[in-house]
């Protein structure tokens, strides 16, 4: 196949993603205002903090974290372009720091665009499947560096995050997050990328 079918076909590809994929996560993050609790807006400051200490260890522009109405859409958060749009539910959730350190990694790890190699919706999903892993493994040295956990305590946040979506999805039928694998996946592959660091789990988790 010439150079040029190539790319006229992964333009192809890249148009029917954005015009799948755009709508589905736009559509919540284009939601009005959201009033939060004294104990929400507590935590939304602490959260900015921890993305503020994140992106001077890394030495990239600051992000700003706007919060938004819930959806049942099962998207505690995403990252675009210099901002994490977080789900209103997330700031009452167990999972929240584990969900601000995912966000950050992608922003970190340059995970702001369509995948533009993907040549197939299968492609794309397996590319998307792919980042997810590894900002999961990013979130972990995230919360060291930024949070001063040691690395197995890091490993137990995220780990336990995912235990609790995984939970959640066989236990209660919740569905998969857009572009990510079945949590007990996401969570093996943690698990494989830092065997025996895991320290013991806590009741509640963080």
């Amino acid at each position: 196949m010439s150079r040029r079918r190539v790319a006229r076909s992964q333009g192809h590809t890249v148009a029917m993603i954005s015009r799948m994929v755009a709508p589905l996560v736009l559509g919540w993050l284009l939601v009005g205002c959201v009033s939060l609790t004294p104990n929400q807006e507590q935590k939304l400051a602490e959260m900015q903090s921890f993305a503020d200490r994140t992106t001077a260890i890394y030495r990239v522009p600051s992000v700003r974290i706007s919060v938004q109405s819930a959806t049942n859409l099962n998207i505690g958060a995403v990252y675009r372009q210099g901002n994490v749009y977080l789900n209103v539910r997330m700031l009452d959730s167990p999972n929240l720091t584990k969900t601000m350190a995912h966000e950050l990694a992608h922003y970190v790890l340059g995970h702001d665009s369509i995948i533009p190699q993907a040549v197939s919706m299968a492609e794309y999903q397996r590319a998307q499947e792919q980042r997810e892993l590894d900002a999961n493994a990013k979130a972990v040295e995230i919360l060291m560096r930024a949070q001063g956990l040691s690395q197995s305590d890091a490993v137990r946040a995220v780990a336990d995050a995912l235990r609790r979506s995984r939970d959640a999805q066989e236990r209660n039928g919740l569905p998969l997050t857009p572009g990510h694998l079945p949590a007990s996946a996401e969570l093996a592959d943690l698990l494989a990328r830092y065997p025996g660091s895991e320290a013991p789990s806590v009741t509640g988790g963080r």
